[in-house]
């Protein structure tokens, strides 16, 4: 079982997708404190299994993201947003802020599925 998770941070939420096996679970929402940082925990400990965590630097916006996931020993892949802008446009030529979890998540799968 593969898990990739997608994250597109924000100024006062961050929106959350995943997909285990290619199949998209719920997206959900999260806020930047203790809480929404366990909420994702518990999302993470659940899959049990190999698990990407991809989404943009939004400057202050993903530096508390970013700590949890290091504090956590999660890994994750922190992509600059030029990069993401990229890793996108891959799947869709027209890049807007709808489903950019879902999106991140599902690049991010094709991707490292492609290096393999």
């Amino acid at each position: 079982m593969h898990t990739t998770i997608g994250i597109d941070v924000s100024k006062a939420t961050t929106q959350v997708a995943g997909a285990v096996d290619g199949k998209f679970i719920p997206a959900f929402k999260i806020t930047h404190d203790g809480f929404g940082f366990n909420q994702l925990n518990t999302v993470i400990l659940r899959f049990n299994a190999v698990t990407d965590i991809v989404f943009e630097a939004i400057g202050v916006y993903s530096r508390l993201l970013k700590d949890f996931l290091e504090t956590h020993n999660y890994p994750y892949t922190y992509l600059n947003p030029l990069t993401a802008k990229k890793q996108l446009e891959k799947l869709r030529p027209n890049k807007n802020n709808l489903n950019n979890d879902k999106h991140l998540a599902e690049t991010q799968a094709i991707l490292k599925s492609a290096k393999s």
